[in-house]
């Protein structure tokens, strides 16, 4: 590690007095990261003193995030089982009923620990960067809709731009991992689940261009026109 980084191991002694922790005998991705930030911030000259609120700061977000990023997947999750588990049992599919919630939410959470206690979250893991920024791409893409059905289309660039910058980067980036870390490693797993996410992404992106493309300038509906337009179906103003 110290290698890569450029660093002698007699700088240890340095970087934790710099970051006010003994940081030897401390492996992890929170620590190199917080170490990692601290080292490249302290250049900046008056941050050179604030090592420490620095490091504990880059830690206590990176926490945040991760803790976060699986409430979310716990909480998607178990509307999916409850969605999916309702067509076999029509309770279930109730989200204000509570045997459904706690029996829906033991199994995400049991799935949870399931992976990290086997080791088996790893197989999955390189795939959360892909998943993370399309997810970031759909919200630009549903705030866009949102734009353009309240008739402020002359603001629509403002989600825009960045939508269009995510998905061409995050999707490029999605298919060099395939080909050149999955393929090779042979790991059919990833490249299917790969596969997967990108086709899904890319058919919700398309068929929001299209709409968008039909209501400005196939249609040239003024906004009035856009704000009772249906999307695909959905009742007319479902989405002012």
């Amino acid at each position: 590690v110290f290698e890569k980084l450029g660093m002698k191991v007699v700088d240890l002694p340095a970087l934790s007095q710099l970051v006010g922790e003994n940081v030897a005998g401390r492996p992890g991705g929170a620590v190199t990261l917080g170490v990692g930030m601290t080292f490249i911030f302290s250049k900046i000259p008056f941050l050179a003193k604030l090592g420490a609120y620095i490091y504990h700061f880059v830690v206590l977000f990176e926490a945040l995030f991760i803790l976060t990023t699986i409430d979310a997947g716990t909480r998607v999750g178990r509307y999916l089982l409850q969605e999916a588990g309702g067509l076999i049992y029509k309770p279930l599919k109730n989200t204000n009923w509570w045997p459904g919630i706690i029996f829906t939410s033991f199994l995400i959470s049991f799935s949870w620990g399931y992976l990290v206690y086997g080791g088996n979250i790893s197989t999955i893991w390189p795939l959360f960067g892909t998943s993370n920024q399309l997810l970031g791409a759909i919200a630009l893409a549903l705030g866009t809709t949102i734009i353009i059905k309240k008739g402020k289309a002359r603001y629509l660039w403002i989600t825009l731009v960045p939508f269009l910058f995510i998905s061409a980067t995050t999707l490029y980036a999605a298919y060099l991992n395939i080909v050149n870390s999955y393929l090779p490693q042979g790991n059919v797993l990833l490249i299917i689940l790969s596969i997967a996410i990108m086709a899904l992404a890319v058919i919700i992106l398309v068929e929001s261009a299209l709409k968008w493309y039909k209501w400005l300038v196939t249609d040239k509906l003024t906004p009035e026109e856009i704000k009772a337009s249906p999307f695909n179906g959905e009742p007319a103003g479902q989405l002012k």
